[in-house]
Formats: structure tokens, sequence, C-alpha cells
């Protein structure tokens, strides 16, 4: 009997993996350990990643990207003393807005907010196309409590997305924290149109 396939986006993402792996093992000359660890990564074999990004590391490939997705293994594994080491030395090299917010969720997670918040900052200043990374940025500043900051941040995502729905919800979550309930509701107002057109 043919098991029933119970989440069919989970099915086709393995399946996706699977293919990717044979095409990469088959033309392994061709493919940088950066990339393999990639896949690891996203496989969830994340002992095997850090290997491969040490490798590409030492053969000087994507050394940035490798240092930050070690970093982000590291991260899972729970080793965060090593993630912390890896997004240093990410940046070290590049001022990467990405890399801050990664390395502030460790600091965060060690129990260091004003740590994690001075990351989480520069990320937002640096960043200037990556909706996503304003989002995410946001609501961790959010969670940690700054919430003129959390306000500046996604009102600077909005100028750059003015059809986010989400980037306006988040402003209004600030806002309501911060004690303005006209704002807020202004700002979640505009995303419910926003959601109603379909532009978001």
């Amino acid at each position: 009997m043919i098991p029933k396939i119970l989440n069919s986006k989970y099915a086709f993402g393995v399946f996706n993996v699977l293919i990717a792996a044979l095409l990469i093992y088959s033309c392994a000359d061709r493919v940088s350990d950066h990339d393999r660890g990639l896949l690891e990564m996203e496989a969830g074999n994340l002992h095997e990643a850090v290997s491969f990004f040490t490798s590409s590391i030492e053969k000087n490939e994507n050394v940035v990207s490798s240092f930050n997705h070690r970093g982000l293994s590291y991260m899972y594994l729970g080793d965060l003393e090593l993630s912390l080491d890896d997004f240093a030395d990410a940046l070290k090299l590049e001022e990467d807005p990405i890399v801050y917010h990664n390395r502030a969720l460790v600091y965060k997670e060690l129990g260091h907010p004003e740590c994690a918040f001075a990351d989480l900052d520069m990320a937002g200043r640096l960043n200037e196309t990556d909706l996503e990374l304003f989002l995410s940025t946001g609501y961790a500043m959010l969670e940690l409590g700054y919430l003129e900051q959390t306000e500046s941040l996604f009102t600077k995502a909005i100028e750059a997305f003015p059809d986010s729905m989400e980037a306006f919800n988040g402003r209004g979550n600030a806002r309501i924290e911060m004690g303005d309930i006209a704002g807020a509701e202004s700002d979640w107002d505009k995303a419910v149109q926003i959601s109603a057109t379909g532009r978001n």
C-alpha cells in the first residue's frame, strides 16, 4: 500500500534536496564546498555543513558567506560561542547587515540585550533593499523593548516598501506599545487596505 503524503510541500522539498544532492555529487569537481555546505544545511545535516563551510574558508571561497553560514550552523547546533566567533570573522571582512542580524540573535540567546540591540541597529542602518531582513530586525528590536528605534526602522521599511502590509503592521505594533493608539490604528488600517488589494 502506498502511504499517503500528508504534507506535499514538505515532500516536494525533500524531493528537490535529493535531486540536488544527486546533481551535486555527480558533478563534484564543479560544485564549490560552499554550495555543498548550503545543501547539507538545507537538509538539516549541520555537522556536514560545518565541514564543507570550513573547507570553503580554507580554500578562500565565498569566505564571508561561509563564515556566516557556518556561524548559523553552529547556532542551530547550540555552539553559541563558536557562532559568535564566525560572525565576528565575517564582519571583519565585510559589514554585512545579515551577519549583524544573525549575531544579534546569538547575543539575545546569551542574554546580552544591549549587544543584541547594537547589532540590530547596525543591520537596520545598513539594510536598504531586503524586506524580510527589515521585518525580522524590527520584530527582534520590538521584543527587546527598543520601541522608538523599532518605529524608526519600520518607517524606513515602509519608505522602501510602501505596499508592505507587514511593515505597516510592525510599526503599528511598535506604536501601540508606545501608547500611540491613533498612530497604531492608522498603520493597521493601512495594512488591512493593502491586504484587501492584494498588493503586498
